[in-house]
């Protein structure tokens, strides 16, 4: 899930034509009323960063540890609190996905399209299983039935024996040639896995067998150039609080679909990589231009829109308390209020800029920056 084009996709957009012109220059930092003081209060290194390659490489927290991989295989564990180092292994393979975790196991996915899995306690590899092309989300796991479940690049969605690697069922999205370079995570819950494709469709699939329960189309390709008519869900759905699962889309629609059966509540016409998160009830959502929006949840009508921070390509939007927190290209973190949209934090946490999505816990906030620098912030 890129914010802006990453070299591949430069490649790629180069054979079919000259890039535009930067649609969004940053805007310089404004003061604000400072109402939340943050602190870094422990850092090290999480090995190397994603480089050129653009992967998307995000920590995972759980059991008090907090677990880190980089591009090249490189495994680290510390303790969550304190950044105590735990241990260290070196899987000679390369990562393109970030770590999910579950009862005492990891796993994530290759370049080369395996999925493995690793002791939680050492980094040893219990098992791996070979898919079609490479892995650039974190594998999802479903707890009923101890699945776990893996989108890869080519659009293929595939459920695997949680403790041995068995594929169990596949189900497969038609692609188009031009796409972003990433891939959304798809969301599981106990009876259906929801995946969005580059094609600017949505799906449910049924975690028993992998068929097909209903397919939307999210976004929908219009201009005339190959790039004006590249749309994708890049995102993970989100399942609100009140039942209602919410997709973004790039060039295409905000959207609020019934679970059951795919029908549409609401929609907004908006471009967004990243996934809508949800606050106080309501649905919030960071736009291509790194302008922030919260939306009533019921009528997807605008409750404030900010965007003192336009232009910043900004990461991934998490909830942190009664704030939502973002990272930016400079290596700014900032918090914004869940209930006006005003800035009122912010620390200026590295220089190399931070691309990573931030891992919130009740206490402490985890950023990657672009170096490959985690750090632990905190209120103080």
């Amino acid at each position: 899930m890129l914010r802006w084009l990453t070299p591949v996709l430069a490649l790629l957009l180069t054979a079919c034509g000259s890039l535009p012109e930067p649609q969004y220059p940053p805007k310089d930092l404004a003061d604000f009323d400072e109402q939340v003081e943050l602190d870094i209060v422990w850092q090290d290194f999480a090995g190397k960063g994603p480089g050129e390659l653009g992967y998307m490489l995000p920590p995972v927290v759980s059991g008090g540890n907090i677990y880190a991989i980089d591009r090249e295989g490189n495994l680290k564990a510390w303790k969550a609190e304190t950044g105590t180092p735990l241990w260290a292994a070196d899987l000679d393979a390369g990562a393109s996905s970030g770590l999910s975790y579950n009862q005492g196991q990891l796993y994530f996915g290759t370049q080369n399209g395996e999925v493995i899995a690793l002791s939680a306690s050492g980094g040893e590899i219990l098992w791996r299983t070979r898919l079609a092309t490479q892995i650039m989300t974190p594998p999802q796991v479903n707890h009923a039935s101890r699945q776990l479940v893996v989108q890869t690049a080519g659009g293929k969605v595939s459920a695997l024996d949680e403790l041995t690697g068995r594929i169990l069922w596949s189900y497969e999205s038609s692609e188009p040639l031009l796409t972003l370079h990433g891939t959304a995570t798809p969301l599981v819950v106990p009876s259906a896995t929801f995946a969005g494709f580059a094609n600017g469709r949505v799906v449910a699939l049924d975690n028993r067998n992998g068929q097909l329960a209903w397919d939307v189309r999210a976004a929908v390709p219009s201009g005339r150039t190959d790039i004006e008519r590249l749309v994708d869900v890049d995102a993970q759905p989100l399942l609100t609080s009140k039942g209602m699962l919410v997709v973004t889309s790039y060039q295409g629609r905000l959207i609020a679909l019934d679970p059951s059966s795919g029908r549409g509540i609401w929609e907004r016409k908006d471009s967004s990589f990243y996934p809508a998160v949800e606050g106080f009830g309501n649905v919030l959502y960071v736009d291509e231009g790194s302008n922030i929006v919260a939306l009533d949840a019921r009528t997807g009508g605008v409750l404030w829109n900010q965007d003192a921070l336009s232009g910043r390509r900004l990461t991934a939007p998490v909830i942190w308390g009664d704030t939502l927190a973002v990272g930016d290209y400079d290596g700014y973190i900032h918090l914004i209020s869940l209930t006006e949209g005003h800035v009122v934090g912010r620390i200026a946490a590295d220089a190399s800029g931070i691309e990573q999505p931030l891992i919130a816990t009740e206490k402490t906030l985890y950023a990657v920056a672009v170096n490959g620098r985690l750090m632990a912030i905190e209120r103080q």
